[in-house]
């Protein structure tokens, strides 16, 4: 095998975008027998989703904003200079990153050109075909952090989501949680948003505080948050990042979902498994009971 020290930049910034890169950093390792170097966001937390991957060599984070954008430009060419590269990969058709690249000491430079592909998920696993051709990419979107059997039932709320148009009511997750607390073998329920919406939650917060089976976790930090995810054996909430971790970790995941403001499913592409609800099409009672006679 040909191997190569390689720098691969994702300037996007959710989680789900960064799992979306998974097939591409598997399919370079096993090309150039070379852990991967990674170029990213902070706001994606690639060193704790990717930082204990095999094909992992180590994670950079920088800023891509747009504010200061010649003071960010000047860092990011100063980052690939250091790494001294074989091979450094742009994934996105981004001018103000392009030209930092071209002018890097990387011996060769790729970076994703512009398609009339919307689905990022698609445009990626697309791109990384037509860019490396002689590579042949498996669409596994596994992530192997901390996935060990799960002995009890444990069930992870996701009620929040980036875009708050997403999110399926209060009240129906609500009603879900009785009945889901009804359940005798599920051990524990944890109940996720933003700790700064914890008053838009406020109602379901107080209705179940005092339950000794349900746990808030709203105050946790991200890495926990994602062994949570890790050692629950059910995922149910909007279509978010949440959701698509759950996805990446091969869990029972039901993902409800608005049309309108959810044209594209992120965690179908990981997992075909999922099972999903469209919240304007059926009936919330018809999504509960759905839900809890999958898990019954």
């Amino acid at each position: 095998m040909d191997k190569k020290k390689i720098v691969l930049i994702i300037p996007y910034r959710g989680i789900g975008d960064l799992i979306f890169h998974i097939p591409l950093i598997k399919g370079l390792y096993d090309k150039y027998n070379s852990k991967i170097n990674i170029i990213t966001n902070s706001v994606n937390k690639a060193k704790i989703l990717l930082g204990n991957e095999f094909y992992i060599n180590k994670i950079y984070y920088l800023s891509f904003i747009r504010e200061n954008q010649i003071k960010n430009s000047y860092r990011f060419l100063q980052k690939i200079n250091l790494l001294k590269a074989d091979l450094s990969i742009l994934t996105a058709p981004s001018n103000r990153l392009i030209i930092p690249l071209l002018f890097s000491n990387s011996k060769k430079k790729i970076y994703f050109k512009k398609d009339n592909i919307n689905d990022l998920s698609k445009y990626i696993f697309f791109q990384s075909i037509k860019q490396f051709p002689n590579i042949s990419f498996k669409k596994d979107y596994r992530l192997v952090l901390n996935n060990k059997k799960i002995k009890n039932q444990k069930i992870f709320l996701s009620i929040d989501s980036h875009h708050d148009q997403n999110n399926w009511e209060e009240y129906n997750y609500i009603n879900l949680t009785k009945k889901l607390l009804k359940i005798k073998k599920i051990k524990k329920i944890f109940i996720n948003f933003s700790p700064n919406k914890k008053k838009q939650f406020n109602i379901i917060y107080k209705k179940f505080l005092k339950n000794k089976k349900i746990f808030f976790t709203y105050n946790s930090k991200f890495n926990d948050i994602v062994n949570i995810i890790s050692g629950s054996s059910t995922i149910i909430g909007n279509e978010s990042g949440p959701v698509c971790l759950g996805a990446s970790f091969g869990k029972n995941v039901f993902s409800i979902y608005n049309p309108i403001h959810t044209p594209n499913l992120s965690s179908k592409i990981i997992n075909k498994k999922i099972k999903y609800f469209n919240s304007k099409k059926l009936k919330s009672e018809n999504i509960i009971r759905k839900i809890i006679k999958a898990i019954s």
